[in-house]
């Protein structure tokens, strides 16, 4: 623990202007047996192998059970002194995050309104999961000293609310029943079958093989046409080995293409999906996102997909979105933004179209299509609210890494303007959650000594 002090000249001593938690060096003396020196450079370099990270790991003592560090090794593990067949030196691990954890605690909230017990020697970072039982504008959490976390908007009398996005269509593809045959794909042949296997739509069949594109695909129409519209679609390309295609048509009454996304590898060298949405047709469309991304270490964002594939249009505002799926929380994406300025992509959408293709007499990868939602978009008036999410809905505080999800992608945007990312304080906490009875509230938190 670091103090830093104020000093005043002709004042004995100091002031405490702060205190700051360091992080912790931990010196492990280590010894072993080796036979040899070439025995004792291959236990050192199995030592190095186990222990040199690149990231904090777990680390954890016999003598302190139940608690556990997060550590990188700093320093060499060469500097061992030699006693006949014996070696001994010390590891320093460096705990960037000074605090031992102890396991992860859960708990339900019985009501609105719970008290919860820290244990530690340090506050907690909470995680709240609030599964939605009626639409609601907002949801915050309040802590007995006025701290809170909140998105949304509260109403109040003047207010009205609105489903700015109504759902119109969800087909959790258990069924063909209410498809038919599609007509036509971007570059290729409509062939083969696809069958659902009770939870995904997979092609059972890409027909005989052809030389350019060709696989099965079926369409199916909305209850009504649509010009402001969110589509979206769960789909998977696990391209570890293979050559696919997964794509969505957003068509009019005349079978046109409004809109396409799309997630394909048609590498034959190395896997490489690549992810499109388009506005518009083959022929004169606009690609919003058209890329294969590479993170920051070098590996390809989107192989092995399975995620999500979004697009949006309100007037000539149009929004793609392309991110994976782990766990329930969307990770690795791309959110474009494009106007059409011209306005050339503005037909109504009746029609979704699915189709999953393979090309030539390649092997396809593994491809399904697990969900699609249609909403109609209601543009707000200034007096109205919208809901933010509907029952069966699932919102998290994340306090540990400041994130706000619903159904695990970033809301942040939502984010109140006074809400802090609150931790459980030492002791007592009472937790307050609104709106009263909207919620089944569950909280995960680990307890931090220092």
């Amino acid at each position: 623990m670091r103090r830093n002090l104020l000093t005043v000249p002709g004042k004995p001593g100091a002031y405490l202007q702060s205190s700051e938690v360091e992080p912790v060096v931990i010196h492990q003396p280590i010894g072993f047996d080796a036979t040899d020196d070439v025995h004792a450079l291959q236990l050192k370099d199995e030592l190095a192998t186990w222990l040199i990270t690149d990231e904090p790991v777990p680390l954890q003592f016999d003598d302190e059970p139940g608690r556990t560090y997060y550590a990188v090794v700093q320093n060499t593990l060469e500097d061992f002194t030699r006693f006949m067949n014996f070696r001994q030196g010390t590891i320093q691990f460096l705990c960037l995050d000074p605090y031992s954890y102890g396991p992860e605690l859960t708990a339900t909230f019985p009501s609105d309104v719970v008290t919860l017990t820290n244990n530690g020697t340090a506050p907690a970072d909470p995680i709240f999961e609030l599964e939605v039982l009626q639409p609601v504008t907002f949801a915050l959490i309040q802590n007995q000293e006025d701290e809170y976390m909140m998105i949304g908007k509260p109403i109040d009398i003047d207010s009205i609310v609105v489903d700015e996005y109504e759902l119109i269509k969800h087909d959790t593809m258990s069924t063909t029943t209410g498809w038919t045959t599609g007509d036509q794909v971007d570059g290729g042949i409509v062939t083969g079958e696809m069958v659902s296997q009770g939870n995904r739509f997979v092609a059972s069949s890409f027909g005989t093989a052809q030389s350019g594109w060709h696989g099965p695909a079926l369409k199916t129409s909305l209850s009504e046409t649509l010009q402001d519209f969110r589509v979206e679609a769960l789909i998977e390309n696990m391209n570890a080995s293979g050559v696919g295609r997964v794509e969505i048509y957003l068509l009019d009454v005349n079978n046109n293409a409004i809109a396409k996304m799309a997630m394909k590898d048609t590498s034959l060298s190395t896997p490489r999906n690549f992810g499109e949405i388009r506005a518009g047709g083959l022929s004169d469309g606009k690609y919003i996102i058209a890329e294969s991304p590479i993170t920051s270490s070098g590996r390809l964002m989107w192989n092995d997909f399975d995620g999500i594939v979004r697009v949006e249009r309100v007037g000539n505002e149009w929004l793609a979105h392309i991110g994976k799926i782990t766990d329930g929380r969307h990770h690795s994406r791309r959110t474009v933004r494009f106007t059409d300025i011209e306005e050339k992509y503005m037909q109504q959408v009746a029609q979704i179209q699915v189709h999953i293709a393979t090309s030539g007499g390649h092997t396809p990868t593994q491809m399904s299509i697990k969900d699609i939602k249609v909403w109609k978009v209601n543009k707000l008036e200034d007096n109205e609210i919208p809901y933010i999410a509907h029952p069966g809905d699932v919102i998290t505080f994340d306090h540990k890494s400041e994130e706000l999800l619903i159904n695990g992608e970033d809301r942040t945007e939502l984010k109140d303007f006074g809400a802090t990312y609150f931790k459980l304080k030492q002791g007592f906490n009472q937790l307050v959650v609104y709106p009263s009875d909207s919620f089944n509230v569950s909280v995960r938190y680990r307890e931090r000594y220092l």
